[in-house]
């Protein structure tokens, strides 16, 4: 006897809590296109047919098309699942349909109060720790934003740039001689004995050369591009959960563009 198809209402159940998404995590293959086309495949995960994965031959015909046994996946997640435990595969399913139905919405919202609770008990505690030394104890804002945490870092940045600038300028030839030269004359020494020394001997001829002229550059290319892609990183995924905030998309475009030159124009210096 050949084997009914699911019912139209097992389907139509599926498809709402399937968020016309594939089930498979972080996939956003449609079930249906824009133009109202089927795109996708009835996975089951108990398998319909003697040989196909996870095959239970206990299991009755009505439980093999019941909407508990059946997920939708795109062409290539409905292949890779197919070596794919029974576990496994509840788990998906369970966590897709979670996002869209009433039952998991609220346990979502639950969550979120949960975490939202914790994070103001884990910040409160900080901002009534006592220490000692308090003059010398350095103070955080804990009510600052993501973005008030990146310009911070953008700023300290730019001030490690600045020392790492001075004590390059104060290791120079001309710097270094200078004040050799001062110390030589209140020692009423003969400073140019100095200049017969061979300049590879003399450790203050290009003091520190490679790590001024090598070194610094590379490390602070480095940091720059980590820096500009955490900032991608971190306005997409704001964007994503916050798709019609047009000042986070304004952000994530300049963010974007500052990256792709960044990355565009780093070399390293050799």
């Amino acid at each position: 006897m050949a084997r009914k198809p699911p019912s139209a209402e097992s389907l139509k159940l599926l498809y709402v809590r399937s968020g016309n998404k594939c089930a498979f995590p972080n996939c956003n293959h449609p079930i249906f296109n824009d133009k109202g086309l089927y795109i996708a495949e009835l996975c089951h995960i108990k398998a319909a047919n003697i040989g196909g994965s996870r095959f239970d031959e206990n299991q009755t015909d009505q439980q093999r098309k019941h909407h508990s046994n059946l997920l939708f996946l795109c062409h290539r997640h409905h292949k890779e699942t197919d070596l794919f435990s029974f576990e496994e595969l509840v788990k998906i399913k369970m966590d897709h349909e979670a996002n869209f139905t009433e039952l998991g919405k609220e346990l979502s919202k639950e969550m979120s109060r949960q975490i939202i609770n914790e994070s103001s008990h884990y910040w409160n505690r900080q901002s009534n720790k006592t220490f000692d030394l308090p003059d010398l104890k350095i103070e955080r804002d804990f009510n600052s934003g993501i973005f008030d945490l990146i310009n911070e870092l953008d700023a300290w940045i730019q001030e490690i740039q600045k020392y790492c600038d001075i004590c390059a300028r104060s290791d120079s030839r001309e710097i270094l001689n200078h004040d050799l030269e001062e110390i030589f004359t209140k020692l009423k020494l003969d400073y140019n004995q100095i200049q017969e020394i061979p300049y590879y001997e003399n450790p203050f001829v290009n003091r520190n050369w490679e790590m001024h002229n090598l070194g610094n550059p590379n490390l602070f290319s480095h940091t720059s591009l980590c820096l500009n892609q955490l900032k991608v990183k971190i306005t997409e995924e704001l964007s994503a959960n916050d798709p019609n905030n047009k000042e986070l998309r304004k952000l994530l475009k300049e963010y974007r563009e500052s990256f792709e030159e960044d990355y565009n124009n780093s070399y390293y210096y050799d």
